[in-house]
């Protein structure tokens, strides 16, 4: 739908005197993930994967990624073994030139995939064949049959990042303890050391200081013209874009609701992002943001070589997926771990030892919204 600025106006008000169902925002909403399932053709090659398999591969889709990318490529060997990479196209190049935000987000995509694939009776052989973090082949992945483990798959369909409503109620002793419970998993890594995760409140030193570098790394990041670039080129404003691309953000992911949703929608694109005033609004939003949260947790680890990484990825999802049943919200706020100098001083200044690899602002919700981040099709990232 394109209407002009002029009758922009016009238009939402009388669709607002509309009831239901009718009412003119319904009618122009945004297209959520929901939304593209019924748009996914059945008959899209997936030549060489069993129906279990490509179940199990859209739970794994529904990992995070940094401007949900979903950066994965999935590649058949022979049946049940295949090749986890990444596709170069959809690198980060500006905010993660060093790979170290995608390795993690492969991680997550592993942790899922393990997970849906002992609920249909298989156990997940893991070996790692990447040397180096430019490399395309990353994980060499094995099935075989094996014992039915017990997961509820709708922990990982109900998985979502958000970033408004936040409570300012410091997060319970209990709930940190559930969520940062690290399992041991059959998959895992046993050269890589257990992670450590530490919580400040937001009134704390710690909580006042990431607060305030995370105003300033996004207003350097917001003013770096290759990462505001980069950010340009994986929104979707519109629907149109959305139903193409399956990928990226949205204004719904974005959570910008309502008329402002439905503004954007119509009248923002690339060149929208570039401009100062969209700059300014990010730092402005973020300020705001970051004084509203139960607190910040801070994951490090020993190091940032490959299998760490993979490794602190599939941990960061297994806690994410415990998050929603206490009703605690995680908002990856990355920013300061991408821009100099934080990024060298934020673990000095923490007091903490190792290297920082998660910095999350934390809170509870009065309410849980269901995910609304676009997926692309299986079909779309694997390769017979």
């Amino acid at each position: 739908m394109i209407i002009s600025r002029r009758s922009f106006l016009q238009y939402a008000g009388e669709g607002m005197l509309l009831l239901g169902g009718l009412s003119f925002l319904n009618s122009c909403s945004g297209v959520k993930r929901d939304d593209l399932l019924a748009l996914v053709d059945k008959k899209e090659s997936t030549k060489g994967f069993e129906k279990d398999e490509l179940e199990i591969l859209y739970l794994a889709s529904l990992a995070p990624s940094g401007h949900n990318t979903q950066p994965w490529i999935v590649k058949i060997v022979e049946p049940k073994h295949w090749v986890i990479g990444s596709d170069k196209k959809r690198w980060l190049t500006a905010v993660d030139p060093n790979n170290r935000e995608l390795l993690l987000g492969i991680g997550a995509f592993i942790e899922n995939l393990a997970l849906a694939a002992g609920t249909f009776g298989y156990e997940v052989d893991v070996q790692l064949i990447t040397k180096n973090p430019s490399d395309l082949d990353i994980a060499d992945i094995r099935f075989k049959k094996g014992n039915t483990t017990e997961f509820p798959l709708e922990k990982i369909k109900k998985r979502r990042t958000l970033r408004t409503d936040y409570l300012t109620q410091e997060i319970k002793t209990e709930d940190l303890k559930y969520i940062t419970k690290h399992e041991a998993k059959s998959c895992t890594l046993s050269n890589v050391p257990s992670p450590h995760s530490f919580y400040f409140s937001n009134t704390s030193p710690q909580g006042k200081y990431l607060q305030e570098g995370t105003i300033e790394a996004n207003r350097k990041q917001a003013f770096r013209d290759p990462a505001q670039e980069e950010l340009a080129n994986w929104i979707r404003w519109s629907n149109k874009e959305a139903k193409q691309y399956r990928n990226g953000l949205t204004p719904e992911s974005m959570e910008i609701k309502g008329i402002a949703g439905l503004f954007v929608r119509n009248f923002y694109d690339r060149e929208s992002v570039l401009k100062k005033s969209f700059r300014d609004q990010t730092v402005d939003i973020v300020a705001k943001q970051v004084k509203t949260c139960g607190g910040w947790l801070v994951v490090t680890s020993h190091d940032s070589n490959i299998p760490t990484l993979i490794e602190y990825g599939r941990v960061f999802e297994n806690m994410f997926l415990r998050i929603r049943e206490k009703m605690i919200a995680i908002h990856p706020m990355t920013q300061m771990l991408e821009e100099e100098p934080w990024k060298k001083q934020v673990s000095k200044e923490l007091g903490l030892n190792g290297e920082v690899q998660w910095i999350l602002r934390v809170g509870y919700l009065k309410s849980y919204p269901d995910p609304v981040s676009l997926r692309m099709p299986v079909s779309w990232f694997v390769q017979a």
